[in-house]
C-alpha cells in the first residue's frame, strides 16, 4: 500500500477540515472511494475526478479518497460524514469494495451507497442485489451522479423522482424489486469538451506526487498526471469488455492543450501520460496534439503507457513524439503467435508491429509491450512462437500475464461455455495481474495451471534475468527498481526450474 510521511499526512487533514468546516450548514457532502489494489504503480483515477469537478460546477461539495494510496482513506471518509458515497469499483477490488462498505455502514448507517465503474456497469443486476447498495451506475455517469445528487438533496427519492435519473439501477422503496432507468447515450466530442477539467484538487495530490512509481515502468517527472484526451475504441479484441464503448469520441485539440495549460500552471507537473484507449486512430488529430505539446517551453516528459497499436504509427508519427518529448511507448501486441491473435480478433500485423518497434528504438524511445498466456485452446506450441516473437524485439519492458476472464469479454463466454474456468475463477480478488504469483483462472485441455504458471515466471526470468537487459535498464531505471525485479524474479527461479 502507498506510504505517505507526516507532512503529506497532516495536509491531508488539513484539507477535510477545510471541506467540513465549508460543508457544515445544509449542504450535501459527497465522497468517492477507490479501494486498495496490490498495485505500486498508483495514479489518479479521472473517472471520479471528472465526477467531482462536474458536481462542484454545479455547487455540490466531495472529495476523492483513496485507499490505493492511503491506508487511513477509509477512516478519513467515515470522519468526513459524508450523505452519499460513490464506490469506483474494477473486477479485481469488487470484493473489498464491499468490505469497505460495510464497514462505512456501521458507522454511518444512513450513508447511501452507490457503485460504479468497469464491474458494475457489466454486473449491474449483481452489483445492486447486495443489500448494502443503493444504486448502481452504469457506464459514464458524470451528469447521471449529478442528478441522484440533486434528487438526494431534495430528499426526492421516490420511484418516479430516481426513474427519471439515466444510466441507474436501483431498489425499490421495499428494496425487493430492481429498477434499471434509461440508458443515456455516449458524450459526443462537443459533450467532452463541455466537462470542466479533473478535480484534482478534490484529492490529497501530494500523495500521489510522493509515491515511488506511476502508470508503466518508466518515469523521469517527478510531479505525473494523466491527461484522456478521447474515449471509446474501436477495437474488437476478445479480452476486453469495452465500456466506453466502440465509438471515438474526442475531445477538441484546443480543449486539450487548455487542460494541459491548466495542469502545468496550477500543479506544476513536468510528466504527462496519455490514457486513451487509442491514441493513434485519429492521425491527424493525434499529430496536430504532439505539434502543439512540441512547442511548450519549458518542455514537459509525455509518455503512452497504453494505448498505442504497433501497427498504426509510422516514422511521422514517431518524429512528432520525439519533438514533442514523449520518451516511452507502450504497444499492445497481446500475443506474438498469428493464430491466437485471431482468437483474440485483435487484427494486428506482426510484421509491422516488428517494424515499427525497431523503428522507435532506433530513435531513442523507450519501449514497452504485453504478452498474454494461456489463451482458450492456445497450445504449447502456439505460447513458445508468442514468446520467441518478443524475445527477438529489443524490449525495455514486457509484461507477462496470464488470461483474466473478466466479465462482459468474449474470452469469458467461450471460456464458460467450454467449461474452461478453474475454481479460482469464482473469487474476483484473483483477477488481477501478478509478477509474484499469477493465479490460473482458466484450464484448458492444451495447458494445465501448473504449466501455465510455469511458463510465466520462466519467460520472466528469461526476459529480466538476461545481463543485457540489466546492464541497459541501468539508464533509466533506478538501482531500487532492478534489485527489487531481480529478487522478485530471483524468488520464483528454482521452483520453476
Amino acid at each position: 500500500m502507498g506510504k505517505y510521511n507526516f507532512k503529506t499526512f497532516f495536509i491531508a487533514e488539513i484539507k477535510i477540515f477545510v471541506f467540513k468546516l465549508y460543508d457544515s450548514g445544509e449542504k450535501m457532502k459527497t465522497a468517492l472511494f477507490i479501494p486498495y489494489l496490490p498495485d505500486e504503480n498508483t495514479t489518479p483515477s479521472l473517472g471520479p475526478l471528472y465526477i467531482l469537478s462536474v458536481l462542484e460546477k454545479n455547487g455540490i461539495d466531495g472529495f476523492l479518497f483513496d485507499e490505493r494510496i492511503d491506508n487511513k482513506a477509509l477512516d478519513k471518509l467515515i470522519a468526513y460524514n459524508p450523505d452519499l458515497v460513490g464506490v469506483s469499483s474494477v473486477t479485481p477490488a469488487y470484493l473489498r469494495s464491499l468490505k469497505a462498505v460495510k464497514k462505512i455502514k456501521e458507522i454511518l448507517p444512513n450513508v447511501k451507497i452507490a457503485f460504479g465503474g468497469a464491474h458494475p456497469s457489466i454486473l449491474p443486476e449483481s452489483v445492486i442485489s447486495e443489500q448494502l447498495v443503493d444504486y448502481v451506475f452504469i457506464g459514464e455517469s458524470e451528469f447521471s451522479f449529478l442528478e441522484l445528487c440533486k434528487k438526494i438533496q431534495e430528499n426526492n427519492i421516490s420511484r418516479e423522482s430516481l426513474s427519471q435519473v439515466k444510466n441507474l439501477f436501483f431498489k425499490t422503496g421495499s428494496g425487493c424489486g430492481i429498477v434499471q432507468t434509461p440508458k443515456q447515450p455516449f458524450l459526443e466530442n462537443k459533450d467532452l469538451d463541455g466537462l470542466p477539467f479533473p478535480a484534482f484538487h478534490r484529492m490529497n495530490i501530494d500523495l500521489y506526487f510522493s509515491n515511488s512509481q506511476t502508470h508503466g515502468l518508466f518515469k523521469r517527472g517527478k510531479r505525473i498526471l494523466p491527461i484522456m484526451t478521447s474515449r471509446g475504441c474501436p477495437s474488437t479484441c476478445t479480452f476486453c469488455c469495452r465500456v466506453m464503448g466502440r465509438k471515438i469520441r474526442s475531445r477538441s485539440v484546443e480543449n486539450v492543450m487548455a487542460e494541459v495549460d491548466y495542469l502545468i500552471k496550477n500543479y506544476k507537473i513536468d510528466e504527462i501520460y496519455f490514457e486513451d484507449d487509442n491514441f493513434t486512430v485519429l492521425r491527424e488529430r493525434a499529430l496536430e496534439i504532439l505539434d502543439r505539446m512540441a512547442a511548450i517551453k519549458p518542455a514537459v516528459y509525455l509518455k503512452f503507457a497504453n494505448g498505442i497499436r504497433a501497427d498504426l504509427v509510422d516514422r511521422k508519427i514517431l518524429e512528432a513524439m520525439k519533438k514533442a518529448n514523449v520518451y516511452a511507448l507502450s504497444f499492445g501486441i497481446e500475443s506474438g503467435s498469428p493464430k491466437t491473435l485471431l482468437k483474440m480478433k485483435k487484427g494486428l500485423n506482426l510484421e509491422k508491429a516488428k517494424e515499427n518497434i525497431l523503428l522507435a528504438k532506433s530513435m531513442g524511445f523507450l519501449v514497452g509491450s504485453n504478452c498474454i498466456i494461456g489463451y482458450p485452446e492456445e497450445t504449447i506450441e502456439d505460447i513458445k512462437e508468442s514468446i520467441d516473437f518478443f524475445m527477438k524485439l529489443p524490449l525495455d519492458s514486457m509484461a507477462i500475464v496470464n488470461l483474466v476472464p473478466f466479465p462482459g469479454t468474449e474470452a469469458r463466454s467461450s471460456c464458460e461455455s467450454k467449461g474452461y474456468l478453474t475454481e479460482k475463477a469464482k473469487n474476483f480478488d484473483n483477477y488481477y495481474f501478478s509478477i509474484n504469483n499469477p493465479i490460473p483462472l482458466i484450464k484448458t485441455p492444451m495447458l494445465s495451471e501448473n504449466e501455465l504458471v510455469s511458463i510465466i515466471h520462466k519467460t520472466y526470468n528469461r526476459m529480466y534475468l538476461r545481463p543485457a537487459w540489466i546492464i541497459r535498464s541501468i539508464k533509466h531505471l533506478s538501482l531500487s527498481q532492478i534489485i527489487k525485479g531481480i529478487k522478485t524474479l530471483m524468488l520464483k527461479k528454482e521452483k520453476y526450474k
